[in-house]
C-alpha cells in the first residue's frame, strides 16, 4: 500500500525523538527526565508549527478565577495576553489554543493524572468575541496527550469509559504505538465506536500536526474579551 506523501517525513521525525528519549534514560535524576520529555516535544513543535501559534508551559486563568495549576505544554496565539511570575507565566484562557500534557511512560495512573489536569482545562470559561473562521474550529483550546511509551490502548479505554471521559481528550499520542483520535473531530467515521487507533510512531507526530495546524489555520480573526477579569470596575480602590 502506498504511503502517504509526509509519512517519511513523521517517521523519521519518530525516530529521532525516540532516540532522543532512549539517551535521555542515562540520567538517573528523574526531574531531568521530565524537563527533557517536555523539551523534546517543545523543540519539535516549535519548528513545524506556523507562526500564529508559539509553545508555552505555565497555568491558565478564567474569568471566574478557575486556575488549571502547571500545565507542561500550552499553544497560544501570537495574541494571547500573559501575566508575569516567576520563570513560567499565567495566561489567560480566551489566548489559549491548545494544551499538550506529556509523560513518559503513561500508565494507567498517569493516565489518570492527565484526565484530571485536561478536565481543569476542559472548566475554563471562555468569553468568544467575534470571530471570523474559515474551515474546521474549536470554540476551546484542544486537548492533547503526548506520551514516548506507555499502556495498551485496551488500558486507556478502560479509563475513558470509567471516567465518563469520551469528550475529554482530542488526541492521545504515544510515540511507540500510534495515536488515539476522538470521533467528531477532523476526523468522522460510521462505526459507533467513539475513538480509533492508528498505529504506528509516524501517525503519532502525524496526527498531532494535523490537528494543531488545521485548526490554527481555521481562525483569521477572533477578538479577545477581557472586561470580565476586570469587573466590577468600582471595586479597584484601596480599602
Amino acid at each position: 500500500m502506498e504511503k502517504p506523501i509526509l509519512y517519511p517525513y513523521f517517521k523519521k521525525s519518530a525516530d529521532v525523538l525516540s532516540a532522543e528519549y532512549s539517551r535521555s534514560k542515562e540520567q538517573s535524576a528523574s526531574a531531568n527526565l521530565g524537563r527533557n520529555r517536555e523539551s523534546f516535544c517543545k523543540e519539535f513543535l516549535s519548528k513545524i508549527l506556523p507562526p500564529k501559534l508559539s509553545v508555552k508551559s505555565g497555568e491558565i486563568w478564567d474569568c471566574e478565577n478557575v486556575k488549571t495549576g502547571q500545565l507542561d505544554l500550552i499553544i497560544l496565539r501570537d495574541d494571547a495576553p500573559s501575566l508575569h511570575i516567576g520563570s513560567d507565566n499565567i495566561y489567560l484562557a480566551e489566548g489559549v489554543f491548545g494544551v499538550i500534557e506529556i509523560k513518559s511512560n503513561l500508565t494507567r495512573e498517569k493516565f489518570i493524572e492527565c484526565g484530571q489536569t485536561l478536565q481543569n482545562v476542559s472548566n475554563l470559561k471562555i468569553n468568544q468575541g467575534a470571530m471570523i473562521v474559515s474551515g474546521a474550529n474549536l470554540e476551546r483550546p484542544l486537548r492533547i496527550v503526548f506520551a514516548y511509551e506507555g499502556a495498551t490502548w485496551e488500558t486507556l479505554l478502560d479509563e475513558i469509559k470509567k471516567n465518563g471521559w469520551d469528550d475529554l481528550f482530542d488526541l492521545v499520542c504515544i510515540l511507540s504505538r500510534g495515536v488515539l483520535v476522538n470521533k467528531g473531530r477532523l476526523l468522522k467515521w460510521d462505526s459507533q465506536n467513539n475513538f480509533m487507533v492508528i498505529k504506528g510512531n509516524a501517525s503519532c507526530l502525524g496526527y498531532m500536526f494535523l490537528y494543531l495546524v488545521s485548526y490554527g489555520s481555521s481562525f483569521i480573526g477572533r477578538s479577545l474579551s477581557f472586561t470580565p477579569y476586570f469587573e466590577p470596575f468600582n471595586s479597584w480602590s484601596v480599602g
